[in-house]
């Protein structure tokens, strides 16, 4: 199972710096426009004294975190096989999806097919639902789980992952959220995404209590913290949240 861990370790990086080129190319093409930009005209802004600019940082910011974090703990655990840590890395490099979202701030000037917006919108919640079941996964294999299970529960990550982004429903008439179609109450499912990630926590909590194992306390923080970093960040609100999520985050 190792090589091809490494394998998608490898595939995941590589994704995660693509996605990093993206938000980089748009946060610089806003600043080549320079004074021209008018936040007010950019569709998928929920807000028209919201600034573009503070939008598009944080995306780049939390890209810039997945990308770093995710090669800093390929690096340091590539000879260790943890099952604990390989899909915990997954989750941090699949939250550089969100960079996806800064291409609906140039729909006014690229004339996009009429369902590319959508498709941008579940792009993000394919992300969203890969660092949630990984982070669920994660905490699984502290509990007991065997690791000859890991390639079936990637599999099963990514069919789940698949099937439900494209089965959410989106009202193409509503932005309730920054750079996101639909409206925010039809996406009940977030709700099971909190319970499974209270329950990552729990299982690397009761994991390091019944091991008497402090590492898995510590992955209990860290996998907290990501999940509920990650969730204040989600509405991208620039402000004082935004900077507390990027904190839990690092």
């Amino acid at each position: 199972m190792r090589p091809i861990r490494s394998y998608i370790t490898q595939t995941a990086i590589y994704i995660a710096l693509i996605m990093l080129t993206i938000i980089l190319g748009i946060v610089i093409f806003f600043h080549i426009k320079g004074g021209t930009i008018d936040s007010g005209n950019i569709p998928y802004i929920t807000a028209k004294d919201q600034s573009i600019f503070a939008v598009l940082y944080l995306i780049l910011f939390k890209t810039i975190f997945s990308c770093i974090a995710g090669i800093t703990l390929r690096n340091l655990f590539q000879k260790i096989a943890s099952p604990e840590i390989f899909f915990f890395s997954l989750a941090i490099l699949s939250l550089s999806f969100t960079a996806v979202r800064s291409l609906l701030t140039i729909e006014n000037i690229i004339n996009y097919p009429i369902y590319f917006p959508e498709t941008i919108t579940r792009t993000v919640y394919f992300g969203k639902i890969i660092t949630v079941l990984s982070l669920f996964t994660s905490g699984l294999f502290s509990t007991g789980t065997t690791f000859k299970k890991q390639e079936s529960f990637l599999i099963l990550i990514v069919l789940i992952a698949i099937v439900l982004s494209s089965a959410i429903p989106i009202d193409l008439l509503e932005t309730d959220v920054t750079l996101l179609m639909g409206s925010g109450s039809e996406y009940g499912i977030n709700i099971v995404f909190i319970i499974l990630q209270i329950l990552a926590v729990l299982n690397f909590l009761a994991g390091g209590v019944k091991d008497n194992n402090h590492d898995y306390l510590f992955l209990a923080a860290g996998v907290g913290m990501v999940a509920l970093g990650n969730e204040m960040l989600f509405s991208l609100i620039p402000g004082w949240i935004s900077i507390a999520a990027l904190l839990l985050l690092s």
